[in-house]
């Protein structure tokens, strides 16, 4: 049966058409399907394969940027930022400072999996203000559902119009363009697309046998397309007026027409700030899939906090709900914890790095989201800057800037800490929870998946983990999948510490009450 193509169009809503595209910042982090969840020994035997091919090469530096958090302390019952948090901002700019282009390497070990298990979604380009989605059948009108049209969003979170074309091109790449896209734009304003690679024949050819080979020479395309929009913008800032133009030329001039101004200085700012954005419809796809493992439980815990529910969306800017990501810088699990910022909510040290248990990050999140609010007036979109680029440095942007509007700081600072990467973050974080509330209509049905029931368990003694899987009768591989922060503990035979929460299947409950004295804390929960 054919269907005939559907088209959403609320115009009397009369909301521009946002055009650009998005970036998910820990995509090239991490995710793991359901099966392999179920067996890691395989799994393991896979990735050994999969570094194989997968080489450390080249990739946009977003990828591998993480957001990055800040320490905040209470002093006579004010909450202040003190030397720690100083610290955390140097360590916000370690991760996020990076110059914005595609030089970077990371690791693709888990990648490649990754892009193996998912389906690449590729379909015939359409008009600049259609979005296209995984079904090419299905579109649907952009601005409507940037401007939330069903109410599904929390009036707080609406776009403001300040950041409409920033949320606008964030959007796109969530949904639109998927990770064998590749796509040029200007670094200061994302929105100004001067083209988009697609390096589909390059990745699936059978040649070069491997397949990083086969990245490293998508990469040597693409940056040859850059290099053609530079030598044209060069070539702009020396044209006359009503002088022929080159066919590249005139599509660079085309970009920067919506910036006004004059044509050759624009060309000349767009210069130095030409920037390589991966797609990352996929990695999404997949981050929404596997969240739903997640979700319902970490709502729980920001609604205990009395935090709107919204913001446990950001793991998919950070990480696309992989539990197992980790930065080149330290970064770790679906929020990506630093290692200071970390030890201040959670066990974090040799053995234990409870940054990689899916809830117990989610509580330390919601601490740290909820003091910088606190701190910085009340205002989400700074509070959720600062989770990236710490309290102090979103304050020295708003004094620098003369304002607390988070769109009015973008435009007028940036810093070499306050860069490409601060200055987007809330704008992707608003453009994957647009993507996410809507994503029965941005994307073909999801298979997504359920909740897992667990209980946790604090612990009355020390006790090994050989004697909890006695106990429980799980595999090694099923404890360590719902308790990823003992797995160093578990290597090296250590008694998990009297006091630990562990993570339990509910129907093996019964057989840990009859060992262990469960104190205050017998709600069941749904983890990992």
């Amino acid at each position: 049966m054919i269907k005939k193509s559907r088209k959403i169009t609320l115009k009397s809503l009369k909301t521009p058409l946002l055009i650009g595209t998005a970036f998910v910042a820990g995509a090239a982090c991490t995710y793991l399907s359901s099966a392999q969840l179920k067996s890691l020994p395989a799994l393991a035997t896979s990735e050994a394969k999969a570094a194989d091919d997968a080489a450390d090469v080249t990739l946009d530096e977003a990828l591998s940027a993480a957001a990055t958090e800040s320490e905040l302390v209470e002093s006579d019952g004010q909450v202040e930022v003190n030397e720690f948090a100083q610290d955390q901002d140097e360590e916000s700019s370690q991760k996020s400072a990076a110059k914005p282009n595609s030089e970077n390497k990371i690791d693709l070990t888990y990648l490649t999996t990754f892009i193996a298990e998912m389906t690449t979604f590729q379909g015939n380009s359409v008009e600049a203000d259609v979005v296209e989605t995984a079904n090419p059948e299905w579109e649907f009108d952009r601005g409507s559902v940037l401007a939330d049209f069903e109410g599904r969003i929390a009036p707080e979170f609406r776009v403001p119009e300040l950041l409409k074309d920033r949320v606008g091109f964030w959007f796109d790449v969530y949904t639109k363009w998927d990770d064998n896209q590749r796509v040029i734009h200007h670094s200061r304003y994302p929105w100004i697309v001067f083209k988009v690679v697609n390096v589909t024949s390059i990745i699936q050819n059978d040649t070069p046998r491997r397949l990083w080979m086969r990245r490293e020479k998508a990469d040597k395309v693409v940056k040859a397309e850059a290099e053609g929009i530079r030598q044209a913008l060069r070539s702009l800032t020396r044209k006359r007026p009503g002088a022929p133009l080159s066919e590249t030329e005139k599509i660079v001039a085309d970009a920067l027409l919506p910036l006004g101004g004059d044509l050759r200085k624009q060309a000349s700012r767009a210069l130095g700030e030409v920037r390589i954005q991966m797609g990352q419809k996929n990695f999404f796809r997949g981050g929404l899939e596997v969240s739903q493992r997640y979700l319902s439980t970490m709502e729980d815990i920001f609604r205990r906090n009395k935090l709107p529910m919204e913001l446990t969306r950001i793991p998919l800017v950070e990480s696309s709900f992989n539990k197992h990501a980790t930065s080149k810088v330290g970064a770790t699990g679906i929020w990506q914890f630093m290692g200071n910022t970390g030890r201040k909510f959670m066990v974090v040290n040799d053995v234990i790095d409870e940054r990689r248990s899916p809830f117990k990050a989610t509580e330390a999140a919601a601490r740290l989201l909820k003091e910088n609010h606190l701190i910085l007036r009340r205002s989400w979109p700074l509070a959720v800057t600062a989770w990236n680029h710490g309290p102090g440095g979103v304050r020295k942007a708003a004094k620098a800037s003369g304002s607390h509007d988070l769109g009015i700081i973008v435009k007028k600072y940036r810093s070499r800490s306050f860069d490409f990467a601060s200055s987007n973050f809330y704008s992707e974080f608003l453009a994957a929870l647009h993507a996410e509330r809507y994503s029965d209509i941005a994307f073909a049905p999801i298979k997504r998946e359920a909740p897992v029931d667990l209980q946790v368990v604090r612990l009355h003694k020390a006790i090994r983990v050989k004697e909890l899987l006695r106990v429980t009768g799980l595999s090694l591989d099923e404890f360590l999948l719902i308790n990823p922060d003992l797995s160093g503990v578990a290597k090296r035979n250590l008694p998990v510490p009297i006091g630990f929460r562990v993570h339990v299947p509910s129907q093996v409950r019964s057989s840990l009450d009859k060992l262990f004295a469960i104190g205050g804390e017998t709600k069941a929960k749904r983890d990992t």
